[in-house]
Parts: C-alpha cells; sequence; structure tokens
C-alpha cells in the first residue's frame, strides 16, 4: 500500500516538474474553462482564487488552534481536577 501512494506521488511530482519545466508555473496558475474565456477577467479570477486559498488556509490554522487550546483545556482539567495521570512504560526487549 505505501508502495502505491510512494509511486503516486512519484508520478504527480514528476508530471508536475515536466509542465513547469516546459511551460514555467503559469499555466498551473491559469483557471480552466469556461473561466478562462476572458483575457481581461483572467487576473481577477486567478487573484480571487489565490485570496480564497490564503483565506481558507487561515481558518484551518485557526481551527486547529481552536483544537489544540481544546485539547490543553482538557488536559488541564483532567489532570488539575479529578488527578488523572497517564504513566506510559517503555516495553521490554
Amino acid at each position: 500500500m505505501l508502495e502505491y501512494v510512494y509511486g503516486q506521488a512519484k508520478q504527480l511530482l514528476d508530471t508536475i516538474r515536466a509542465e513547469t519545466r516546459e511551460h514555467g508555473l503559469m499555466p498551473l496558475l491559469e483557471p480552466v474553462a469556461p473561466f478562462n474565456q476572458s483575457r481581461l477577467l483572467l487576473p481577477l479570477v486567478v487573484a480571487g482564487a489565490l485570496m480564497s486559498l490564503v483565506f481558507l488556509s487561515g481558518i484551518a490554522i485557526g481551527a486547529f488552534a481552536a483544537l489544540f487550546a481544546a485539547l490543553v483545556g482538557l488536559y488541564l482539567l483532567l489532570s488539575e481536577v479529578f488527578g488523572v495521570t497517564l504513566e506510559l512504560n517503555a516495553l521490554p526487549r
């Protein structure tokens, strides 16, 4: 299974490298049909897509921070209030 995923990732990277070597990075940023019909609106579509990508990445980072804060709060509640501890022992060899 791991070899299959590795092969697929390698094939994807090889395809991206071949495409960027031939045409540069711009084909990866250009929208597909029917959004690429107007050359006047093309920069606006690309800018909108990049702005939405940055915005959604910020939301994802905020969600991760909220999850981390909730886990820290849960840990403090369980350890300080209820006295629950977690001990990990190394397995014998």
